[in-house]
C-alpha cells in the first residue's frame, strides 16, 4: 500500500471515531400572519376574491379544515368608474378550474380596456388594502399546430401568436392536458425579450398521442403580475432548498399593515385541440 493510500485509509478511521453531529439552535423571529388578496378580473365573468392569511413556514396547518386560513367577515368592494360592486361573503367554486374564492358578485366584469379598476378592503381590525389594476386587450392564438415524430407514433404541439413588438408585454403561457382542473404540463411567464420577431411561438415535446386532449391558454398580463408570479415562484423554491435564501414576494397590495397578493386582470385567449393525424 502506497504512503499516500494509508495516509487516507488513517484520516476515514479519525473521522470515524469522531462526533460529526451537532445541535445548532436558530432563534428564528416572530412572525406576523399577514392578509392574502387574489383577485383576478375577467371580462364576462362575475367578481371574484379570495381573502386569505399567510402562516409561518413551522406553524401547524389544520389540514381537515382548510377554510380556518380564510379571512372572513371583510368588506370588499372593487370600483369602475361611478360603478360600486359589493363583493358577499360566501364560498364560490368554479367547477372548471376547481379554484375557490370566499367573496363574490353576481355582476359581471365589463370588458373594458381603458378604465381602471380599484379594490378596496377593509377588514374587522381596521385594517385598509388596496389595489388597482386593468384588463389589457386580448392576444389571441392565430394557429396550433400539431406534428408527428417521424415513427408517427408520438405528437408535439406548437401554438403560435402574433406579438406587437411596438410595446413592452409580459405573458403568461399554460398548458394543460385534458382539462383546466388538471396540473399545468407547462405554466411560465416572460416578457417579449424572449421573441425576436413579431412571430411568437411555444412547443412541447414529443409526448403525446393521437386522442389527446391539450388546452392552450396564452394570458396578456401586467408587469406586477408577472413580477408577482416571478417571485413567488422563487419563494417556493427557497423554501424547498436548505441552502435556499428567503424570498420577498412583490405584491400590487397596498395596506395600512403588511399584506400580499395580487389585484390583476387576465386577458386570456384559449384553444382545445384532440392531437390527431
Amino acid at each position: 500500500m502506497s504512503y499516500s493510500y494509508k495516509m487516507l485509509f488513517i484520516s476515514l478511521l479519525f473521522l470515524q471515531a469522531c462526533n460529526l453531529e451537532r445541535e445548532v439552535n436558530i432563534e428564528l423571529p416572530d412572525y406576523k400572519n399577514q392578509p392574502v388578496v387574489e383577485c383576478y378580473l375577467e371580462a364576462g365573468k362575475p367578481y371574484r376574491l379570495l381573502l386569505s392569511q399567510s402562516f409561518a413556514y413551522f406553524d401547524q396547518f389544520d389540514f381537515d379544515n382548510p377554510a380556518a386560513a380564510l379571512i372572513n367577515d371583510a368588506i370588499v368592494i372593487v370600483r369602475y368608474k361611478d360603478q360600486e360592486v359589493i363583493l358577499n361573503n360566501q364560498i364560490f367554486l368554479d367547477l372548471e378550474t376547481g379554484k375557490v374564492a370566499n367573496y363574490g358578485s353576481t355582476t359581471l366584469v365589463p370588458e373594458d380596456f381603458n378604465e381602471d379598476f380599484f379594490l378596496e378592503i377593509s377588514l374587522k381590525d381596521g385594517t385598509l388594502l388596496s389595489a388597482q389594476t386593468k384588463l389589457l386587450p386580448v392576444v389571441p392564438i392565430d394557429s396550433v399546430i400539431v406534428e408527428f415524430n417521424p415513427s408517427g407514433t408520438k405528437a408535439r404541439a406548437l401554438t403560435y401568436f402574433t406579438e406587437n413588438q411596438n410595446q413592452i408585454n409580459w405573458y403568461r403561457r399554460m398548458l394543460n392536458f385534458g382539462s383546466l382542473d388538471s396540473i399545468p404540463l407547462q405554466d411560465f411567464v416572460l416578457d417579449d425579450d424572449f421573441f425576436d420577431t413579431s412571430l411568437g411561438v411555444f412547443g412541447s415535446g414529443f409526448g403525446f398521442e393521437e386522442g389527446d386532449t391539450l388546452i392552450h391558454t396564452l394570458v396578456h398580463i401586467e408587469e406586477p403580475y408577472y413580477k408577482y408570479l416571478n417571485t413567488l415562484n422563487q419563494s417556493i423554491s427557497a423554501n424547498i432548498n436548505p441552502f435556499g435564501q428567503p424570498g420577498l414576494i412583490e405584491s400590487n397590495i397596498m395596506g395600512t399593515k403588511p399584506a400580499i397578493g395580487i389585484f390583476t386582470g387576465l386577458s386570456l385567449h384559449r384553444d382545445t385541440v384532440i392531437i390527431s393525424k
